[in-house]
């Protein structure tokens, strides 16, 4: 084989499998048979090996470096996907399985599916990646994940999936062929696609990005070895056109501590509808933020517990 096999950065995706009932928790669940699906990334990312380094601190009468033996192997991937729908009201989105791993559901409606936070870890599925590269490829086992959704007028809005599991291998070999035929084609942040309310009133949005900040710990013991989500808290910004104080006053409802909703609805065609929204947010601060020479406020916010923000496609 030679050192130089000229292997390409490009060449690279990920497939991933969910834990099934009859999966033991943190083994490679595609190994053990389960179905693989393909996640068209954009923008994915892999932090191959990390560990924490136990020095041995010898005493054998010399200096120098000692030696480390490894512990607490883990992996890294970032995979942020394209905030499409599937083409279908009642079809879960092709990136549906991808942010199962960040403590969401999925349901079924009659019209539409919705993704909801899980509050059980006990109902939480954590899941196995493959990152494929040219000539070999990453195994990531019990991944968890943090979901950050962000959107900008005139860009593609997108859905950052950061995923932590445990080191499972890496391995020499050709990838599999890859089918993405389930990725829809996306719409780009846009006055003719896509609309927001705040408190119930329709605001001029210019940008939007809602974190949620799960605190992720790697949880070993004699018994287990997995990926854990500890806590988490939403936090996000909206940039916006200063309205008038008339129509929307943002200052008298950080005053008043306010809980608000808000909803951001993308597309307008069936099966190409994706959304987020929260029954209940609050207002941290404001800042001043002009837009094309006109007055804009960068309003950022928390979402509060129990009002858990949803996604859904449609």
């Amino acid at each position: 084989m030679s050192i130089t096999p000229g292997y390409k950065d490009k060449r690279k995706f990920i497939m991933m499998a969910l834990k099934r009932p009859e999966d033991t928790k943190g083994t490679d669940y595609i190994a053990n048979g389960a179905t693989p699906v393909a996640i068209l990334t954009t923008g994915l990312a892999v932090n191959p090996y990390q560990s924490e380094q136990i020095t041995r601190d010898l005493d054998d009468g010399k200096s120098g470096g000692q030696p480390v033996i490894q512990t607490g192997e883990r992996i890294t991937i970032t995979a942020p996907v394209e905030w499409a729908g599937s083409g279908a009201a009642t079809t879960p989105a092709a990136w549906s399985k991808l942010i199962q791993l960040a403590a969401r559901d999925e349901t079924v409606n009659t019209s539409d599916v919705t993704h909801e936070r899980i509050l059980s870890a006990s109902n939480e599925l954590d899941g196995t990646v493959y990152f494929y590269w040219e000539g070999m490829w990453h195994i990531l086992l019990a991944g968890k994940a943090s979901l950050t959704t962000a959107g900008k007028m005139g860009e593609l809005p997108k859905i950052t999936v950061e995923i932590q599991g445990i080191y499972g291998d890496t391995v020499s070999g050709t990838p599999p062929a890859a089918n993405f035929s389930a990725f829809q084609q996306p719409l780009p942040f846009s006055k003719a696609n896509t609309s927001f309310t705040l408190d119930g009133q329709a605001l001029n949005l210019y940008e939007y990005e809602l974190a949620d900040n799960n605190s992720i710990e790697h949880d070993e013991g004699t018994e287990i070895n997995q990926i854990f989500i500890d806590d988490w808290s939403e936090e996000g910004k909206f940039i916006i056109e200063a309205p008038a104080l008339s129509t929307f006053d943002p200052f008298a409802l950080i005053r008043a501590s306010a809980i608000v909703p808000f909803e951001i609805t993308h597309g307008t065609v069936a099966g190409k509808i994706v959304k987020q929204s929260s029954t209940g947010i609050q207002l941290l601060g404001i800042q001043p933020s002009p837009q094309k020479g006109k007055q804009g406020w960068d309003i950022s916010f928390r979402v509060i517990r129990g009002n858990d923000s949803t996604l859904t496609t449609a």
